[in-house]
């Protein structure tokens, strides 16, 4: 900045000097001209008389030269465009070479005669001296000014770049900075602003990892020790080979449930969930997920089935699907009550989870799909897994052009809904959905398509 501003002061200086040395030779050439002026009209009045007409007639003064020629001797002192001026027009100005020296001139035609005043121009730089000190020192006090203000002002917009600077290694090596304070400039306190949300968000999203960590930790360990007791009660004969199969099976699918919600996290961070977009009957996505969690609601003691719709289709990727279906219907069998109840619905372009557990409170419904959000909220009073579930689903449906939806009663219940693109499906489809329907076909003597 200092640097800038020192270069325009001296373009400044320089252009300065220039303008004043031609406005000076300007001022100097009309005085002379108002000299040669005043001459002239006083020749007219009183002729002063030439000794020798042969050379004229010369006065001279330490800083000026007066020459009263006639016209024939004017032209072969001045130039030639200049001579040709003075005989047309009567008067000319300008610059003039005398035996090497630099003259300015003014010339009149006046009572025969012509009148040529010169003024040495060299002796011009002692005018223009004084202006030439005052504009250097201005521009000294100029630049010591805009040094002065550029330091300042340098100072003003480094430190607090500084500042974030330092706080951004900080947060690099893991630390947490304080607050930058928010002042300067509007850039610079929207950059002060922007670091502050960013370590905030960075510090909230370490907390919550910190937090899924800790609750998958917890429950990595409780299977592990289930199953590794159970081992060891069937080695010592403790416990019925039956009995410690249906633990072990049991507590594997958990450490599933949880090596897949952690699978399932890396790719929440990368955001590249894969998804394959196709016509999917979501009754037999339905009834697959019924079938797959048969047994956990047998644990849970709750009953669970299935609801399928006429022309239930939607364009998605099934295996996506069954999987956001599977969250969805994990966490109702672990929050419904022992006896209650949780159906699959499936519609056109919807499938719904549908419980008659605690449910969720108003305010929490905007947020039911944030990670670890109901895990902070429930966790130390429902069995709420490890706070992932949700936010899979909300993301899945992303992928696949859909969108979740979440209805709640607190006491009576809570709806979570899969909204899809819906699809015409074909006319014989096949599955375990067009199984069932066959079957129902079958029991009312109805026709049962030969492709079934």
């Amino acid at each position: 900045m200092a640097a800038t501003v020192a270069v325009s002061i001296v373009v400044v200086l320089v252009v300065g000097l220039a303008l004043t040395r031609r406005s000076l030779d300007e001022d100097a050439l009309r005085a002379l001209t108002r000299q040669v002026n005043l001459i002239a009209a006083q020749h007219v009045a009183s002729p002063l008389p030439r000794r020798n007409s042969e050379i004229g007639r010369f006065l001279a003064t330490e800083e000026e030269r007066l020459a009263i020629l006639t016209p024939v001797q004017a032209e072969l002192l001045l130039p030639g465009p200049a001579a040709a001026r003075l005989r047309e027009t009567g008067r000319a100005d300008g610059t003039v070479d005398v035996r090497g020296e630099p003259f300015r001139y003014a010339a009149r035609l006046a009572g025969g005669d012509a009148i040529v005043l010169l003024r040495s121009a060299r002796n011009q730089s002692a005018d223009w001296t004084p202006f030439l000190l005052g504009l250097a020192l201005a521009a000294l006090l100029g630049l010591l000014l805009a040094a002065g203000v550029a330091f300042l002002l340098a100072r003003a917009v480094a430190r607090p770049v500084t500042r974030v600077a330092a706080a951004s290694r900080l947060l690099a090596e893991g630390d947490n900075p304080d607050p930058l304070p928010v002042e300067g400039s509007t850039e610079l306190r929207q950059l002060a602003s922007s670091f502050n949300e960013l370590s905030q968000e960075l510090h909230r999203a370490q907390d919550a990892e910190r937090a899924f960590l800790l609750s998958v930790s917890h429950e990595l360990k409780t299977p592990l020790t289930a199953i590794r007791g159970h081992a060891e009660g069937l080695s010592d004969g403790i416990v019925s080979p039956e009995r410690a199969g249906e633990v072990i099976e049991r507590e594997t699918r958990r450490l599933e449930r949880l090596i897949r919600d952690l699978l399932d996290l890396a790719r929440l961070r990368r955001r590249s969930f894969d998804v394959v977009l196709g016509p999917v009957d979501l009754g037999s996505v339905a009834d697959e997920a019924v079938a797959r969690h048969a047994h956990d609601a047998r644990l849970y003691g709750v009953c669970l089935e299935s609801r399928v719709e006429p022309g239930a289709g939607a364009i998605a990727d099934a295996g996506r699907t069954l999987q956001a279906l599977s969250n969805l219907t994990e966490n109702a069998i672990r929050c419904t009550p022992r006896g209650g109840t949780v159906v699959i619905e499936a519609a056109a372009g919807r499938l719904s989870v549908v419980d008659d557990g605690p449910g969720l409170a108003a305010d929490d419904l905007a947020r039911a799909f944030e990670r670890f959000y109901l895990w902070d909220r429930y966790g130390a009073d429902r069995p709420v897994g490890t706070g992932l579930g949700l936010a899979i689903v909300a993301e899945l449906a992303d992928a696949m052009g859909g969108r979740v939806t979440v209805e709640s009663t607190p006491g009576a219940g809570s709806t979570f809904s899969l909204v899809l693109d819906p699809a015409t499906l074909p006319a014989h489809s096949s599955g375990p959905h067009a199984l069932r329907t066959a079957y129902a076909a079958l029991k009312s003597g109805e026709h049962v398509p030969p492709s079934v």
